[in-house]
C-alpha cells in the first residue's frame, strides 16, 4: 500500500456550477484531504461553496456541503484544515460567486 502526500488539485473556481469537479479520487484509490486553501485576489468579496459527493453527481444536496457559501474578503483567503476521508471515485465540487476569480488548492494523501 503506497501513500503519497501531494497537491491533489489546483485551479480557479467556476461560478455557481456545483457539478464542476475540483478533485475526483481515482478508482482503486482512497484519499484523505488535509487542507483546502481558497484565495481571493480580487477587490471584491466572493462567496465560496464546496461539496463532497458521490461519483458523477448531477446535482448537489445540502447534506454534501463542506463549506456553505462562506464569504472570502477582497484580497483574503480561507483555509479548511481538517480531515476528509474519501472513497474511490468520490469527488470534491465547488464554485464561487464569480467565475475564474477565486483560486483553490487541495492538499492530501492518496492511498493505493
Amino acid at each position: 500500500m503506497a501513500e503519497t502526500y501531494k497537491r491533489l488539485a489546483q485551479g480557479r473556481l467556476p461560478a455557481s456550477n456545483g457539478t464542476t469537479k475540483l478533485y475526483d479520487v481515482p478508482s482503486s484509490t482512497q484519499a484523505i484531504i488535509k487542507s483546502i486553501n481558497i484565495s481571493n485576489n480580487t477587490g471584491t468579496a466572493r462567496d465560496v461553496t464546496l461539496h463532497h459527493t458521490d461519483n458523477g453527481a448531477s446535482s448537489l444536496a445540502d447534506t454534501d456541503i463542506i463549506l456553505p457559501g462562506v464569504s472570502v474578503q477582497a484580497g483574503g483567503w480561507a483555509e479548511f484544515d481538517g480531515t476528509i476521508c474519501m472513497a474511490a471515485t468520490t469527488e470534491i465540487h465547488g464554485f464561487a460567486s464569480a467565475a475564474n476569480e477565486v483560486s483553490f488548492t487541495i492538499w492530501g494523501v492518496e492511498i493505493t
